[in-house]
């Protein structure tokens, strides 16, 4: 599933399109850590223990939780894609050298 998620990505955008992807997730994981104060999803989590939060507030975190754990799955995907893309490109084309024809 991972792959085909990752060879999805990589047909369905050109490299380009897939780096400026990757730099609007790290926007957005920045942002979240600038707005709660922290520097990681973990750090951020840790707090839920030690601070003493009101109801709403928890759910509040807990959505925060689940779109900071989209964002980090999405950003996987998109450095594997670049990783591969390459190569996936490469071995999606119609190959063209001597040794694929009929003498």
């Amino acid at each position: 599933m991972l792959f085909d998620e990752v060879t999805d990505l990589i047909d369905d955008h050109s490299r380009d399109e897939l780096e400026s992807q990757l730099t609007e997730l790290r926007d957005e994981q920045e942002e979240l850590a600038a707005g709660y104060d922290v520097e990681s999803l973990d750090e951020f989590r840790e707090q839920l223990a030690e601070e003493n939060f009101s109801a709403a507030e928890l759910r509040e975190r807990r959505n925060v939780i689940a779109t900071w754990e989209a964002i980090n799955t999405e950003l996987g995907l998109v450095k594997h894609a670049l990783q591969l893309y390459d190569d996936v490109v490469e071995l999606s084309s119609p190959r063209t050298d001597s040794h694929s024809t009929l003498a």
